[in-house]
C-alpha cells in the first residue's frame, strides 16, 4: 500500500537540535505524516526505499555553515536524486543567510529563518496539491530562473511549539528566549529571528521541565542568545523578578525529581553588561551550575564598538569580579582575527585576558568566521595573530584556555574558499525578487 507522505530529515550530532525542532514541528501540528531521520552512510538508501512507499517524500537538511563544508560532497550526491514525488528542502542559519546558494546546490525550496509555521503549512500544501509557491517564508527558483522570496511570515509564539519530541524520548535543552536586539556583526542571530526578543512563558517552560525531569533525566539547560534577557520586553536590560519567578518556580520543581538546573551556561550564555550583584545572587540561589559563561569579544573598547557589541572592555571585568564574588567560575568568550583589528586592539585584548586569568577567570576561544547573514558576511577570513597565538597557547597549558579557535582557523579557510568558488553567494541576495533589502529579517 503506497501511504500519502513521509518527510526524511538529515541527523548528525552537531545539527540534532534542529532536527529535534523539526520533529516535534512535524508530528505535533501536521496529521498523519511519517518523519525519518537518517546519518550519511544509510541516507540514499532510505531515500529510494520511501520513494517507493509513498505518493510524496519531502528530504529537509537543516544545516550551519560550519557544517557545508564537510558535507557538500554528500550534498551533492543526494541531491542528484531526482523523482517527481520527491522534494527537496533546506532551512537552518546557512540556508536562511545564503538562499540563492543553497538553491543552486540542487535544492527545490529554501526556508527562511523561522521555519515553524511555513513548515507546517508547506507540508499541508504538498499533501493537497496546492501551489507551494503560495507558502511564506519560502525562497524558490520559477521557470523563468528567477530567485523569488514568498515573503516573510508573522513571527511565531514559542508557546505555541513543543520544547522537544518528548514523546519520541528525544530531549535538547528548552529554548526559552528567540531574538536579539544587539546587532553584534559577527552574529546571524538578528539575522534569522530579528531584533524584538520573544520568550516562552514561564509557565510553558514548567510543563516541559517537568516532563523532562518525569522521564528520569537530570540536568536541564536552556537555549538563549543572553539568558539574563528572559523575560525583559525589548531584550535591552535585565528583568531580575521575571528571572527569579522562572529560576524560583524551576528549582521547585526540580527538587521534586532529583533533578538540576543549569542556567547561564552553554547554551544559554549571558552577556557581561547583564552581570550585577542583583543576577549575580539570583543565580547563587537557584542554579546548579558552578560555571557561567560571558561574551567579550575583545577586549579593545574600539572593536567592541565597531562589533556593535553594546558593552565596554569594563563591563566585562566587572561582571567576571561580580560572578567571582558570588563563587562563580567564569568563562569568557574572544573571537580571534576580528575584521579591521589592529596590532594595539590585539595587545589590548592581551592584556584584558591576562587580567581575567589573574582573576581565576578561563578564556574560551574561538576564531572569527564570516557567516552568511551576519554583517561580517563578506570580511576576510579569521586569521590568528601570531602574539595570540603564543599567549593562549602558554594558558592553556595552565588550564586557563579551551576551544576549537585552531579548527576554527581551517574552518574559515574552508569557507573563505566556498565564497570564492561560488559556492556560498551571499551577494546574489538583492537578485531575489521579494527581498526589499539585505536585511531583509528585521
Amino acid at each position: 500500500m503506497v501511504k500519502d507522505i513521509a518527510v526524511l530529515l538529515y541527523y548528525r550530532r552537531d545539527c540534532k537540535y534542529s532536527v529535534y525542532s523539526l520533529v516535534s514541528i512535524l508530528e505535533s501540528k501536521v496529521r498523519n505524516v511519517d518523519v525519518y531521520l537518517s546519518g550519511e552512510k544509510e541516507f540514499l538508501n532510505a531515500l529510494n526505499m520511501l520513494s517507493t512507499k509513498y505518493k510524496k517524500v519531502i528530504v529537509g537538511f537543516s544545516f550551519m555553515t560550519t557544517m557545508l563544508p564537510g558535507i557538500l560532497s554528500f550534498l551533492r550526491d543526494v541531491l542528484k536524486f531526482r523523482r517527481e514525488n520527491v522534494v527537496f528542502i533546506a532551512g537552518g542559519s546557512h540556508a536562511s543567510g545564503d538562499p540563492v546558494g543553497t538553491l543552486d546546490l540542487g535544492f527545490d525550496y529554501v526556508f527562511i529563518g523561522e521555519a515553524e509555521e511555513s513548515l507546517v503549512n508547506f507540508v499541508n500544501a504538498l499533501r493537497n496539491g496546492e501551489d507551494l509557491c503560495d507558502v511564506e517564508g519560502v525562497v524558490y527558483r520559477n521557470e523563468n530562473g528567477d530567485y523569488v522570496f514568498t515573503g516573510k511570515p508573522e513571527p511565531i509564539n514559542l508557546d505555541d511549539y513543543p520544547a522537544f519530541p518528548y514523546w519520541r524520548r528525544m530531549f535538547n535543552p528548552i529554548e526559552i528566549s528567540r531574538g536579539c536586539p544587539f546587532r553584534c556583526a559577527y552574529c546571524q542571530v538578528p539575522f534569522l529571528h530579528g531584533l524584538y526578543m520573544r520568550h516562552r512563558s514561564i509557565d510553558n517552560v514548567l510543563k516541559y521541565a517537568e516532563i523532562f525531569w518525569s522521564r528520569g533525566l537530570r540536568d536541564l539547560r536552556f537555549i538563549s542568545p543572553n539568558s539574563l534577557a528572559y523575560g525583559s520586553p525589548y531584550g535591552s536590560k535585565p528583568s531580575p523578578e521575571i528571572i527569579e519567578e522562572l529560576l524560583s518556580k524551576l528549582k521547585t520543581k526540580a527538587n521534586n525529581y532529583g533533578g538540576r538546573v543549569f542556567y547561564g551556561t552553554f547554551p544559554s550564555e549571558v552577556r557581561p553588561d547583564f552581570v550585577g550583584d542583583e543576577t549575580a545572587k539570583i543565580l547563587r540561589k537557584y542554579v546548579s551550575n558552578k560555571r557561567i559563561i560571558i561574551g567579550a569579544q575583545s577586549g579593545s573598547n574600539r572593536v567592541l564598538k565597531t562589533l556593535n557589541r553594546g558593552h565596554s572592555v569594563e563591563d566585562v571585568i566587572n561582571a567576571v569580579e561580580t560572578l567571582t564574588k558570588y563563587g562563580f567560575m567564569v568563562d569568557v568568550d574572544f573571537i580571534f582575527g576580528l575584521p579591521g583589528e589592529t596590532d594595539e586592539d590585539v595587545d589590548e585584548t592581551i592584556k584584558v585576558m591576562e587580567r581575567i586569568v589573574k582573576l581565576g577567570g578561563r578564556i574560551h576561544t574561538h576564531t572569527f568566521l564570516p557567516l552568511p547573514g551576519s554583517l561580517f558576511e563578506n570580511a576576510p577570513l579569521g586569521k590568528i595573530p601570531l602574539k595570540i597565538k603564543k599567549f593562549v597557547f602558554k594558558i592553556c597549558g595552565k588550564g586557563r584556555a579551551y576551544g576549537d579557535w585552531l579548527k576554527q582557523e581551517k574552518l574559515a579557510k574552508k569557507i573563505d574558499e566556498l565564497r570564492n568558488s561560488g559556492v556560498i553567494k551571499v551577494n546574489m541576495r538583492n537578485k531575489i525578487k521579494g527581498i526589499r533589502n539585505r536585511l531583509y529579517l528585521f
